[in-house]
């Protein structure tokens, strides 16, 4: 299970999720904000991260548009749209607010148990499995 103190891959996963970068656009023909989950720098990082920054790229798309190859619980997708808006309403090169920071980090918390749920049943090899999946 992810929560076992001794376990490697919540840690991992944790730290593959806290490498993503997070960009607002604003959709011109919806006119709503459109946020990515793009892969930040994680040069430096053991190899496992950097998998697990690419599946979490992969399961950031998952609840962007609300499927994938979990069930993604609807809390999840709010929780992203909550970070999306507060992103969005903060002005360009402006510093984070602490709504931004809070919204950020309970995503990512989400977002790796989501993670772990997809990679379970066998964790080294699923990981691999997404992590090809987004260009390097």
């Amino acid at each position: 299970m992810m929560n076992e103190p001794d376990d490697q891959w919540s840690v991992t996963l944790q730290r593959g999720v806290a490498s993503l970068d997070f960009k607002v656009t604003r959709d011109s023909t919806i006119g709503t904000p459109v946020m990515t989950g793009a892969l930040g720098d994680v040069r430096g990082a053991r190899a496992l991260v950097q998998a697990a920054a690419l599946a979490a790229v992969e399961a950031d798309r998952w609840v962007a548009t609300g499927a994938g190859d979990v069930p993604i619980p609807r809390d999840l997708v709010l929780t992203r749209r909550d970070l999306a808006n507060a992103k969005a309403a903060e002005p360009p090169g402006s510093a984070t607010s602490p709504f931004t920071a809070g919204y950020t980090a309970i995503y990512r918390l989400e977002l790796a148990r989501l993670l772990w749920s997809a990679i379970s049943d066998a964790p080294a090899r699923r990981l691999e499995e997404l992590a090809r999946r987004i260009p390097s």
